[in-house]
C-alpha cells in the first residue's frame, strides 16, 4: 500500500471512533451496572455487539498494518495516535462484551 493511499484511508479510519463510539460506550455503560439489566439482553446488542466487535479489531488490524509501512514521521504520528485511540477502545469493548458473553 502507497503512502498516498493511508494518506487518504486515514481520514475515513480517523472519523471512525465517533460513530461507533457512542454504541461501545453504551455497551461498556451496561456492562457496568450488568447487575441491573434484565436477563434478556434487547435485540440490538445482541445483533450489534458482535459486529462492533468486528469492526473494533478491523480498524485495529488496520492501523497495525499502517504502521509497518514505511509512512513520513508526521503520518506516523498519526497512525500512533489513532492506533492508541483505537487500542484503548477495543480493549473497552472486548471487556465489556465479555459480561455478556460475547467474545
Amino acid at each position: 500500500m502507497r503512502t498516498t493511499d493511508i494518506n487518504e484511508q486515514i481520514l475515513k479510519l480517523g472519523a471512525a471512533p465517533p460513530m461507533w463510539g457512542l454504541e461501545a460506550n453504551d455497551l461498556v455503560e451496561l456492562s457496568r451496572n450488568v447487575e441491573r439489566v434484565a436477563a434478556n439482553v434487547n435485540a440490538w446488542f445482541r445483533r450489534g455487539v458482535p459486529g462492533l466487535l468486528e469492526t473494533t479489531t478491523v480498524c485495529h488490524d488496520t492501523v497495525l498494518y499502517w504502521e509497518e509501512q514505511d509512512a513520513a514521521p508526521a503520518l506516523s504520528a498519526d497512525i500512533r495516535v489513532l492506533r492508541a485511540t483505537f487500542d484503548s477502545k477495543r480493549a473497552e469493548v472486548h471487556a465489556a462484551a465479555a459480561h455478556f458473553k460475547f467474545n
